[in-house]
């Protein structure tokens, strides 16, 4: 399916109210500019924008947290030493509310009132991977009270736990509305993501239950199991990722390019993962890392091309990580053989989906340090794997915090940062509301 971008900036809905009980409102419509947008035009801006937000911002800061990148540079070099301030989220915290998340909650609203079903469903998948991705990284947010536009300017900020609560039901809504035929106007060409396929967006949203489930190990005795259960009906090939694929021109290029197009320097590869890369000569290096001068890939070379040309895909969830789900969910149940066959078919899907030939993927995977066997395999060679295949997705950084794996090193002081600072716009015009006393080294609920 062709991919292109019809814009970055959110449509807005405006709301017409009469002043006068007399005036016929009718008579202030301008029938070539429509008061609401159609479905076919949001949604594919609601895709790009969290796309954008999701491989740029989210995935550039939490790449240094981990230190999947080093910043060098200008504001990612404070960053990667910890100078993390409410300035550096700003923009991406207001793109995400007053973008895509409330533009899902209009069309969430209308695809109900107007009975397009199978809109309401993608729409209740999308919303709820944005505040999945929002919590996990500030921990409590607005949102029962949030997204009502101008009704409501200062909301009140919702628990962590209560955002998962409130995610599973619209994941169940979705499900439901998705397992049956279509009703009302169907989604098609205009879902850049899935095409309008109900069976692969229920895989998707099977896909984040077993993120979130998994997300609860350190507190939750049931969670290897519950997660266990929604892989059942998840992605299963790389065919089924949940990406966004960008375009070919300038204007619809993939966020990591345009960051390293227009602020070439300020990143470079990660010293961790080139240290644990190298280690066992990982054919993936040539896709995440160009080569120096001298062939070698180490931390003062730029990104590669598998995550960072024009045109590449920002991925969302991947089969990849739902294989590493559910070998950690194995691991944490006692059942070896399990969690073994899993964590290969995982190394494999990743080594697959970067394109690395069948005899290098064979000669990687016959190393005891990549696959140690059943019986000597640990969460340790897991997670650390997973740190590999997961390269630029923020959700490196929630495995690290929950895990501890791999053995990160602060960059500077005694401690790595465990949230991101609230934005100075909600300092500055919600203190009411948001929550006081924590610091970038606080932990969030699931890491308690």
């Amino acid at each position: 399916m062709k991919r292109y971008l019809l814009g970055f900036c959110s449509v807005f809905v405006l709301l017409l109210t009469a002043c006068d009980t007399w005036i016929d409102p009718k008579l202030n419509v301008n029938p070539y500019a429509p008061e609401t947008a159609s479905y076919d035009v949001v949604l594919p801006t609601v895709q790009a924008g969290m796309a954008y937000v999701m491989g740029g911002d989210f995935g550039r800061y939490a790449s240094c947290l981990t230190q999947h990148n080093t910043g060098v540079d200008r504001q990612h070099l404070g960053i990667y030493n910890y100078t993390f301030t409410e300035s550096d989220v700003n923009n991406a915290w207001n793109t995400m509310y007053t973008g895509p998340m409330l533009d899902l909650q209009i069309l969430i609203d209308r695809a109900a009132a107007e009975g397009a079903t199978h809109y309401q469903g993608i729409f209740h998948i999308l919303q709820a991977y944005n505040l999945i991705a929002m919590t996990d990284l500030w921990g409590d947010i607005p949102y029962s009270t949030a997204l009502r536009g101008a009704a409501n300017t200062t909301p009140s900020y919702d628990a962590q736990a209560a955002v998962y609560s409130s995610a599973v039901g619209l994941l169940d809504a979705a499900i439901t509305v998705l397992s049956a035929p279509a009703q009302g106007r169907k989604p098609g060409a205009d879902d850049l993501i899935y095409g309008g396929k109900a069976a692969n967006w229920i895989k998707a949203a099977n896909a984040l239950k077993a993120r979130m489930a998994i997300h609860a190990a350190k507190m939750d005795q049931l969670a290897a199991s519950t997660a266990l259960t929604a892989l059942a009906g998840a992605i299963s090939s790389n065919a089924e990722d949940m990406q966004f694929t960008f375009g070919v021109v300038e204007t619809e290029g993939n966020p990591w390019y345009q960051f390293n197009t227009q602020r070439s320097g300020d990143l470079t590869f990660g010293v961790k993962l080139a240290e644990i890369m190298n280690a066992t000569n990982d054919p993936r290096r040539a896709a995440y890392c160009e080569a120096d001068k001298d062939g070698k890939f180490n931390a003062s070379c730029a990104m590669g091309p598998f995550y960072s040309s024009i045109n590449s895909a920002v991925p969302l969830l991947t089969f990849t990580e739902m294989k590493f789900i559910e070998a950690e969910a194995n691991m944490r149940l006692g059942k070896a053989a399990e969690a073994h066959a899993a964590y290969v078919a995982a190394i494999k899907a990743s080594l697959a989906r970067t394109d690395v030939a069948d005899d290098d993927a064979t000669a990687f995977m016959a190393q005891a340090s990549v696959d140690p066997g059943a019986t000597a395999l640990t969460l340790e060679n897991i997670m650390t794997q997973k740190y590999v295949a997961m390269y630029t997705q923020s959700e490196s950084w929630t495995d690290w915090r929950r895990t501890g794996f791999p053995a990160l090193a602060p960059v500077t002081g005694n401690e790595i940062p465990r949230r991101f600072p609230y934005p100075q716009s909600e300092r500055l015009y919600n203190s009411g509301n948001m929550p006081t006393g924590l610091t970038i080294f606080s932990r969030v609920w699931w890491d308690k």
